[in-house]
């Protein structure tokens, strides 16, 4: 098996994720469900280096001179002995092994992200009227406490009752795997400090989309001295930090300013938006453009731009999409319809004008 094919990616092999939909798919990033019994012959396709369509995001990345998620995590879990040796001495038919669990139990969110939708918010959900009806996962207690890592999203994990339970027994027991929560850092308290604390291996994926007002309206309805505040709650606990920030037309306005408070995160992780397809970057009107380059550069001071290769990329390709063509008609669009539906205005946030 070649692990450095144009084609491979490690997940299938070591990843069980369930989205909220109920069905089960490779991971977070794959737009196409996996059919009863398909995993093993994905695993063939991928051994003999053919493509899949389950991975088509990551291949598009690739192409784009940006390094995918598929190059990240396949580097990262080869690193583990275990996972390589596993990997290595595979063949078709072997029973699954899972390493790595996605959990995302519940859409429950305080905050409607722009970006984001009623799939994986309730405030989303509430906010359209759109009923989202939760789905039993498949995945065994047991499994999940015996893995090596558990990555929690949702939804809001440290909101949602399931992910609060999971995180209590993972705090207690001898043996625990490897945790990583994405949080939007809105919702905390002391008590949930303690749980957190007593986790050996913790990281925080903290969201964070962009700097002071301009968040507030891309993270609505959060409050940007509240999210401040809560850093200083998140590194008490003596964890790792990482920063995860969606660069989409809104916010990357001000994103760069993110470099002032980049002392906070260990780590900074950039995702170029792909969709709603509407809030692309290459959507941004005419008049906007000089003035979003000359704030983008800013990106460059930060140190994770000369440390870390990943990050880079990620800064290079949104600075190429702000020199390609879209329709300001539909990022306009958007941005009236929420503005519509919150009651708000969005240049009581944002220095440009949209609409």
């Amino acid at each position: 098996m070649n692990l450095k094919s144009k084609t491979f990616c490690i997940l299938p092999w070591i990843e069980k994720f369930q989205e909220l939909d109920g069905k089960n798919y490779l991971c977070c990033r794959s737009k196409v469900a996996i059919k009863p019994n398909e995993a093993d012959g994905i695993r063939t396709r991928l051994a003999n280096q053919e493509s899949i369509p389950h991975c088509e995001s990551c291949y598009k990345l690739d192409q784009q001179r940006t390094i995918s998620p598929r190059l990240q995590e396949t580097a990262r879990w080869l690193k583990n002995p275990q996972v390589k040796s596993y990997i290595e001495q595979w063949k078709p038919g072997d029973p699954d092994r899972t390493f790595f669990y996605d959990l995302r139990f519940d859409n429950k969110c305080n905050l409607a992200c722009i970006t984001c939708g009623p799939a994986f918010s309730s405030l989303w959900s509430k906010e359209i009227g759109v009923e989202i009806k939760s789905h039993q996962y498949d995945f065994a207690h047991a499994d999940i406490l015996a893995s090596d890592k558990i990555y929690m999203a949702g939804g809001e994990p440290l909101i949602i009752s399931k992910c609060i339970e999971l995180l209590q027994q993972v705090a207690v027991r001898d043996q625990q795997p490897e945790i990583v929560i994405n949080t939007n850092l809105t919702r905390v308290n002391t008590d949930m400090q303690a749980v957190l604390q007593r986790i050996k291996n913790l990281t925080l994926v903290i969201s964070v989309d962009a700097y002071s007002k301009i968040n507030e309206y891309h993270r609505w309805p959060m409050k940007w001295k509240k999210f401040i505040d809560n850093l200083t709650w998140a590194r008490d606990i003596d964890c790792t930090l990482q920063f995860n920030t969606v660069v989409d037309a809104v916010s990357i306005i001000n994103a760069a300013e993110l470099v002032d408070i980049e002392s906070y995160c260990d780590m900074w992780n950039l995702v170029i938006l792909t969709n709603p397809v509407e809030l692309q970057i290459n959507n941004l009107p005419e008049h906007a453009r000089d003035q979003v380059r000359n704030s983008w550069e800013k990106i460059k001071s930060s140190k994770f731009f000369t440390t870390d290769p990943v990050f880079k990329s990620r800064v290079m390709h949104a600075s190429d999409l702000l020199d390609q063509s879209g329709s300001s008609a539909a990022l306009a669009n958007y941005i009236a319809a929420l503005d519509s539906r919150r009651g708000i205005n969005h240049q009581d946030f944002l220095p440009i004008k949209l609409t």
